[in-house]
């Protein structure tokens, strides 16, 4: 019985993982359960055995993102992230190093979730919690002292599709968080509402 939910298990995980990677590449909606079958190396079948809609299989793809690194750090993490740290712009710049990285990380998924979200109610959700977690970041850091108009200024800095547009073009990875910083500090830092 054991050895039996063990490979079940497994089908699973390589299903997932393979979802995962032809999602990035080639698009959600245009990845195909028998692509994911070949990737995975199981029949048409077990893909939809296991994931028989693509409301089954997204959530389970995106715990797969996120546990990999794409997921921006959750509201209980934040005390051990902004340990040591008094200063909000620290803190803004710690949560501008961590959104990258962890952009970087799930670049491939997050943009394709980001572009079919429309399309497919379970992506949007993920993108919400996405969206939920960067607005949870930015109070943690900042606090409510800043208006909201600069923090949605601010929001649209830290978002996904900001690091993306930099990085796409030619802004190499490693150079993303000290132009979003210089950004967002002049955002926040800027006299007036």
């Amino acid at each position: 019985m054991a050895r039996r939910a063990e490979l079940i298990s497994g089908t699973r995980e390589r299903i997932i993982d393979a979802a995962v990677r032809l999602h990035g590449r080639q698009g959600i909606t245009q990845t195909s359960w028998a692509e994911i079958g070949v990737a995975s190396h199981v029949s048409t079948a077990t893909v939809y055995r296991h994931f028989p809609t693509l409301d089954d299989l997204i959530p389970a793809c995106a715990q797969a993102a996120f546990a990999a690194g794409a997921r921006l750090p959750a509201a209980g993490e934040l005390a051990s992230l902004f340990s040591g740290m008094a200063n909000p712009t620290e803190k803004l710049e710690k949560v501008i190093v961590e959104s990258c990285r962890c952009y970087e990380r799930g670049e491939e998924w997050l943009d394709a979730c980001r572009r079919e979200a429309r399309s497919v109610p379970a992506l949007a959700v993920a993108a919400r919690m996405q969206d939920r977690a960067l607005d949870a970041l930015i109070s943690a850091a900042l606090g409510a002292g800043i208006g909201r108009k600069r923090r949605a200024a601010l929001k649209a800095l830290l978002d996904f599709p900001f690091w993306k547009s930099l990085v796409d073009a030619g802004v190499p990875g490693r150079d993303a968080p000290a132009i979003i910083s210089d950004l967002a500090l002049r955002v926040v830092e800027r006299p007036g509402r």
